[in-house]
């Protein structure tokens, strides 16, 4: 056995170190000395994260690097797109003047870590600047609560920290899964619309009229795995219920787990409603779950409310005549929506009457607040899922050596030294369990 391979701390640095890994480029800027040389290391860590940047970009030069002509073009425009000249730019990068001419006529490469410090300097991703192939479109929907103010830096972080990640794993191979669910709008109003497609995508995942999984983590797992598509679920602040992307294949559908979990699951259904109607680019936002918006907004709340209780599902369900407490907490349990997705539903179904919706939404007994699933409904608040077919293919690749432990332990937001130490095999006995 190589003694040097098997020292754990030598696989760590060996594993930290290979493939991509998100190191902040202001950082490394901040090593360079006027000269534009870096500078002499003061401290292990600070000298690993500089190590880490350069090897990130010289990683994608070497897989998915566009030809010279191509990067050099791209540049030129980035600079033009800021009103920054190349004396401006060379300055702002600690680069030789005649050297960056040079590379922007496509007579010199670029070095890696001058091109990182280059796209900080022009506020666009490296990613973008070495993609072999136009970065696909990005269409996106987003629900926002009543009364609050959005919250959208922050979800739209964590979207752009996935759409890289994405990128990367198609640039090596690692592909999304195809999904097939554009349904057709048509031209009825849009509770129709909405109505149909979710019997639609019922109909093809095989479950027409069955009751879907209760606990909302087996209801994204089963989302993801019969349509392909990613489901993220992120605490955030009080002001968006979810947001739905989709770039080429890549379709994610993400939840504001601090909500109460009847409100994620519908912002869930929600979302799918947005993806599977294709809806376009711009912001969406509703501000009310039941409150008519928009007709995309509309369409998409009628699909949350006839995929997470279809009708023909209620029609044998709902007891004739009196509807008591006992079955409305009933019903709850089997469709885990809240009373007032429950109340508007069998009313806009008409199976039952304005009084009897407005009566079923005051519902306060303990019959309600204590019925079954309701410990486990308490306990989805807060919690962090990541997207669960992205999340495999990070696996796959970081098993194949094609990425390092970074983007995984940032997928899964823990420390990549612990996830490291987790995924490392070990031979001691007391460890395997």
């Amino acid at each position: 056995m190589n003694k040097r391979s098997s020292r754990p701390g030598t696989r760590r640095r060996a594993s930290l170190n290979r493939g991509f890994a998100s190191v902040s480029v202001a950082e490394v800027a901040a090593a360079r000395s006027p000269s534009g040389n870096t500078l002499p290391r003061s401290s292990r860590t600070c000298d690993k994260r500089i190590k880490l940047a350069i090897f990130a970009s010289s990683t994608r030069l070497r897989r998915v690097a566009p030809t010279r002509e191509t990067l050099a073009g791209r540049i030129r425009d980035a600079v033009a797109r800021k009103g920054m000249t190349q004396q401006e730019l060379a300055q702002r990068v600690n680069l030789d003047p005649t050297a960056l001419s040079k590379a922007l006529s496509g007579k010199r490469d670029f070095k890696s870590l001058e091109l990182a410090l280059i796209a900080e300097a022009l506020d666009v991703r490296t990613q973008d600047l070495l993609a072999n192939d136009p970065v696909p479109e990005v269409t996106l929907a987003a629900r926002r609560q009543t009364g609050a103010n959005p919250v959208m830096e922050s979800a739209l972080r964590q979207v752009d920290e996935i759409l890289d990640l994405n990128r990367l794993l198609s640039d090596l191979g690692y592909e999304s899964p195809a999904t097939d669910i554009a349904g057709a709008v048509g031209d009825e109003p849009p509770y129709v619309q909405g109505e149909r497609l979710a019997n639609w995508l019922r109909e093809k995942i095989g479950l027409p009229e069955e009751d879907l999984p209760y606990e909302i983590f087996n209801f994204a797992k089963l989302l993801e795995s019969e349509l392909g598509i990613d489901i993220a679920f992120i605490p955030l602040e009080p002001g968006l219920d979810g947001l739905s992307i989709s770039c080429g294949q890549f379709k994610l559908a993400l939840v504001n787990s601090k909500s109460s979990a009847t409100r994620q699951r519908f912002t869930l259904a929600h979302e799918l409603g947005h993806l599977v109607a294709g809806d376009a680019s711009q912001l969406r936002i509703d501000e009310n779950v039941l409150g008519g918006k928009s007709p995309g907004e509309q369409r998409a709340n009628a699909f949350a409310a006839a995929f997470l209780m279809p009708e023909r599902s209620l029609r044998t369900s709902v007891p004739k005549g009196y509807i008591s407490e006992a079955n409305v907490a009933d019903l709850l349990t089997r469709y885990a929506v809240s009373l007032d997705a429950l109340a508007y539903r069998l009313h806009n179904r008409d199976l039952i009457s304005a009084e009897t919706r407005d009566r079923i939404r005051s519902m306060s007994s303990s019959q309600i607040s204590l019925r079954q699933g309701r410990s486990t409904d308490l306990q989805t608040r807060n919690y962090r899922r990541a997207p669960g077919n992205l999340l495999f293919r990070t696996m796959e690749a970081y098993v194949a050596g094609q990425i390092s432990i970074r983007p995984l332990s940032t997928l899964l937001d823990v420390d990549p030294y612990l996830l490291l130490e987790e995924l490392s095999p070990t031979t001691d006995p007391d460890m395997i369990l």
